[in-house]
């Protein structure tokens, strides 16, 4: 049977690729679609908030995030899987308004990167570009007969899941499943990924956090369950919280990440998952999937941009088995 050997939760905001110094010109260039969205305040105070766009801080955290980055990667290496299973959220990529579905599974021989061009990212972070998408098109090799047992089991299971074998025309595999090879393990032979694909930001079919626990026992299930003797390494790429950041949100749930508390994890608020922090999803479904090894934080560094509280929540944690 296929063996999980760990896993790990990374973040993959654009911050984690362009110098502090950008971090606030994004911050300015932001307001606008802020109002827009409507979110709630930054729980921080404006004196901290000034406090923390200050060029020390953000060089500070900008570092952290650069080793937290390498801690990840390195723990996830010696794992030595063959095999990553990435749970990831499509963010209008692969899937528009034609379907959009709750989760999906790949099934097929492989997945295409088809650069969007860097006119789609703000100026503030095109520096951030070639850590997502190449500038041609390049080939993700896929794991077609584990996507296919993984379909097969769940919906055995009672999970509905929707599946599909070719690349719909023209759209491209998301960036936050090009973002682990491209940024987390950047320069290294790329491993056969398994992408499973939630909708974490597009109402009104996202899953609930307690759906999310369930499907990530689910996929525990199934992987084990799978006739190989090949090594799986799970990974939730996005979040934590943004853009307006939450530390106490996000600091809970890596608390309830290392003590495996799912109850926990079922009860977060459907409220505060919008926007960005839905991804947050990505993280419960692969923490339930791994409730049989020790969780612990690589770090935790809140990446403010801006006086109003925004920038991204940068989480990092991994998931390992004892010798």
């Amino acid at each position: 049977m296929a063996y999980i050997v760990g896993g790990a939760g990374v973040s993959h905001s654009p911050q984690l690729s362009i110098e502090p110094g950008g971090w606030r010109a994004h911050g300015d260039l932001e307001q606008p679609h802020l109002k827009e969205l409507n979110l709630p305040s930054s729980p921080r105070t404006p004196e901290e908030l000034a406090r923390e766009i200050e060029f020390r801080q953000m060089e500070a955290r900008h570092q952290a995030c650069q080793e937290a980055l390498e801690r990840t990667r390195d723990e996830l290496l010696e794992m030595k899987p063959d095999v990553l299973l990435v749970v990831g959220d499509d963010q209008r990529e692969l899937f528009l308004d034609d379907i959009m579905p709750a989760v999906a599974i790949f099934r097929g021989e492989s997945l295409d990167d088809r650069p969007p061009g860097m006119e789609v990212y703000p100026k503030t972070m095109e520096s951030a570009y070639e850590y997502y998408h190449a500038d041609e098109e390049e080939t993700y090799r896929t794991v077609p007969e584990l996507g296919q047992h993984l379909v097969e089991h769940l919906v055995e299971n009672g999970f509905d899941i929707a599946q599909f074998s070719e690349q719909p025309t023209g759209r491209s595999l998301g960036h936050a499943f090009t973002f682990i090879y491209r940024r987390l393990f950047e320069g290294l032979p790329r491993l056969p990924l398994a992408p499973i694909m939630l909708n974490t930001y597009y109402p009104p079919n996202q899953p609930t956090p307690r759906r999310c626990v369930e499907l990530g026992q689910g996929l525990r299930a199934a992987i084990e369950s799978w006739d190989s003797d090949l090594r799986v390494a799970l990974i939730a790429s996005g979040g934590l919280t943004h853009p307006i950041i939450d530390e106490g949100l996000d600091r809970g749930l890596l608390s309830a990440l290392e003590r495996h508390d799912h109850e926990a994890l079922a009860q977060i608020p459907v409220a505060g998952l919008t926007e960005g922090s839905s991804e947050i999803r990505n993280w419960i479904v692969v923490g339930a999937a791994l409730e049989d090894t020790t969780a612990k934080v690589v770090d935790y560094i809140p990446a403010y941009r801006s006086t109003v509280g925004s920038g991204c929540g940068m989480g990092f944690l991994t998931w390992t088995r004892s010798l």
